[in-house]
């Protein structure tokens, strides 16, 4: 991927009420879902994204559309979202370079995970796809502390989706989000993972809610959490 730093500008984007100027009485983010049954898929966490965009619009609303991992299924409800009065569409892509309809026109887009060429903004990880690993993080961080996988990788789904959120109310706004890089001739915001060990487990995932020390150390792992001092 192609990327160059655009000039810094703040993302003023949080949490005062953005959307006292709508242009519809019910401002509609239509949120494309490549497979919501799919534990190891990462890219987008369907409550945060619906949470954060209440949080900043207490008029718009969240259209979910599952697409349940089939391509002809999400083209299918690109164009359904198009016309039931979407005014933005965030979508995690079952296969990018199959949504060419979805871009280039007046409905902004917003590519979550993957990039949709000719998408409007990108919201992604700076190493290129969000990886898939098998089972939730809760059930990886526990491989992780029981010594069955040497480390795993954390994705910072919650604060991915909470950013094209923002983006999403921005475009309600009509002051779409600025400040990102080019990826691609695409506004961009990249985000980190991280390799996280048994060293790290608490400093990573605790310490950012992703889960619970409660979570992480009971049943089979209580003795092991003892042994290495977690609590």
């Amino acid at each position: 991927m192609l990327r160059a730093r655009l000039p810094l500008a703040a993302l003023a984007l949080l949490a005062a009420p953005l959307l006292s100027a709508c242009a519809s009485d019910e401002p509609t983010v239509a949120l494309l879902v490549a497979d919501g049954t799919d534990s190891s898929s990462r890219a987008v966490d369907v409550e945060a994204f619906t949470d954060r965009v209440e949080a900043t619009c207490d008029e718009c609303r969240v259209e979910v559309y599952d697409a349940e991992g089939d391509a002809a299924t999400q083209k299918s409800q690109v164009r359904q979202a198009a016309a039931t009065s979407a005014d933005v569409v965030v979508v995690v892509p079952v296969d990018p370079d199959d949504l060419g309809t979805l871009t280039g026109g007046e409905l902004p887009v917003v590519s979550l995970g993957e990039l949709v060429p000719g998408s409007d903004r990108f919201v992604g990880l700076e190493g290129g796809a969000v990886p898939t690993q098998s089972g939730t993080d809760l059930e990886a961080a526990r491989d992780v502390l029981l010594g069955e996988e040497r480390s795993m990788t954390y994705v910072p789904t919650r604060a991915m989706s909470e950013q094209a959120a923002d983006i999403a109310v921005s475009y309600l706004a009509g002051d779409p989000a600025t400040g990102g890089e080019d990826v691609d001739g695409v506004e961009s915001w990249l985000h980190r993972d991280q390799d996280v060990t048994v060293d790290s487990l608490t400093s990573v995932l605790v310490a950012q809610g992703v889960l619970t020390l409660d979570d992480l150390c009971s049943g089979a792992t209580e003795k092991r959490c003892t042994r290495l001092g977690l609590r």
